[in-house]
């Protein structure tokens, strides 16, 4: 087994479990939240709303910086990393503040926006006040789970997730239930688990960073107005990107929705499964994203350019297998399924679609997440998920919908519109190379065409 082959896996497969456990422990909370009742369901839905527009600006600030972290880390360049730790933490503390001024002093008027039930936005009110707190604790761990895969330290952030889940999913039931002398707190112990659980992941992994003398920090001292410049230049795509995507999947569940409640029940049972056939392509796209990365750090261009041809390849083989397997659970699982008959042979033909867009949506994964913008090329990536998202999909969407009046796997098909047109650019830009732009080297970021093949002897 090569080297590289070594160091993708090592990232990979942390991360791949660590999204299995993650997944895991949101379920076993649900089934809690279904034994005790529709508005508990409901109050903690609203609760995750809150959350997702969290981690979804986290998520996209943070992918911003991982370019900085995996860059400076082939560089080997410590106070790099640090100035950009810092940045990174302090930045997505700002934005958990943000959202917790939002949810803990105005909890009625956001559980408004998706609920006009009076009692569900009373019970809303102690849960959301209780888990806007958590928000600070997300901040620094994804500050802290970009940094540790950056450099290569993916085990820790899985470690924490093995240990933070099992406590909160302890705590949960415990608190629920009054049980080995906790109080017996029902649906606010699921949110005082979640917080707990959500500091207790972060605390984790800044002992283990300290322990293993990890270059962060949490000074401003050496950071100066430029790095800062350079830093959201980059930075502010990805967070938009991931912005711009969200609304966008928005956009598809209304749609959906408004087909009709079978419809929406098939889509939403797809939505399970699908969800696990990305689970092992997410891996791979940040491994891939660090190894360019650090090969760009090194001032490996060619390598590089050469390593990224062979991960859209692997990306986009792992996705069809990942979806095969998950038919054939499909269809084991099938007859256990309490839907009526049309819905299920809907459902069925909507499943062999996703089939067919499963090594499509790995093959862009790879390309925009761990290739463009781990090169550097975030603004680009930007423009490209936005445009044709926007552009094609949600247009050809709605018109299958609702003027072609379409069945399911057809729309279906149509939301995969945009990943076609997306992944031929995505491959001619990619075989280009002015997507590589160094962001280690000061004043304008270095690109390929700039900087030529030669690699110093010190980084051979």
């Amino acid at each position: 087994m090569s080297s590289t082959v070594k160091d993708i896996l090592k990232i990979a497969i942390p991360v791949s479990v660590e999204n299995l456990i993650a997944n895991t422990g949101t379920f076993i909370l649900t089934v809690f939240l279904s034994r005790m009742g529709e508005k508990q369901v409901t109050v903690n839905g609203i609760a995750n709303q809150g959350s997702f527009l969290v981690i979804l600006f986290l998520f996209g600030l943070n992918t911003g910086g991982a370019i900085f972290v995996s860059q400076y880390w082939g560089k080997k360049d410590r106070e790099g990393i640090k100035r950009t730790s810092t940045l990174m933490i302090y930045s997505s503390l700002i934005i958990a503040l943000g959202f917790f001024v939002l949810t803990f002093f105005f909890p009625e008027m956001f559980s408004s926006i998706f609920t006009k039930d009076k009692e569900v936005i009373a019970a809303s009110v102690p849960f959301l006040k209780v888990i806007s707190i958590s928000y600070f604790g997300f901040a620094l761990e994804i500050a802290f789970r970009t940094l540790l895969r950056g450099i290569e330290l993916a085990i820790i952030p899985m470690e924490s997730y093995v240990f933070g889940t099992a406590l909160q999913i302890f705590l949960a039931y415990n608190l629920i239930h009054g049980l080995l002398g906790f109080p017996r707190l029902g649906l606010l112990g699921i949110a005082i688990a979640t917080t707990v659980a959500r500091f207790f992941i972060p605390v984790y992994q800044i002992i283990r960073a300290s322990f293993l003398r990890v270059p962060y920090s949490f000074a401003f001292s050496h950071i100066d107005r430029n790095f800062v410049k350079k830093f959201f230049e980059f930075a502010t795509p990805t967070t938009l990107n991931e912005i711009s995507w969200s609304l966008g999947m928005t956009v598809y569940g209304i749609i959906f929705g408004r087909m009709g409640v079978s419809v929406y029940a098939a889509r939403n049972i797809l939505s399970s499964f699908e969800n696990y056939v990305w689970t092992i392509t997410f891996g791979l796209v940040i491994a891939a994203s660090v190894m360019v990365g650090k090969m760009i750090g090194r001032l490996e261009y060619e390598r590089v350019h050469k390593f990224s041809a062979k991960m859209l390849v692997t990306n986009s083989v792992t996705g069809l297998v990942s979806a095969v397997i998950i038919i054939v659970i499909y269809y084991s699982l099938l007859p256990t399924f309490k839907i009526d008959l049309a819905t299920k042979r809907m459902l069925t033909a909507t499943m062999w679609v996703m089939l067919v867009g499963a090594p499509i949506k790995s093959f862009n994964g790879a390309g925009i997440v761990g290739i463009l913008r781990a090169g550097g090329d975030a603004k680009f990536a930007f423009l490209l998920e936005t445009f044709t998202l926007w552009a094609i999909g949600i247009p050809l969407t709605l018109v299958g919908a609702f003027v072609l009046k379409l069945s399911l796997p057809w729309v279906y098909f149509l939301t995969l519109s945009d990943e076609i047109v997306k992944a031929i650019i995505v491959l001619l830009r990619i075989r280009g190379k002015k997507w590589i732009k160094n962001v280690t080297i000061e004043g304008k970021e270095g690109t390929e065409s700039d900087i030529g093949l030669t690699i110093p002897e010190e980084h051979l």
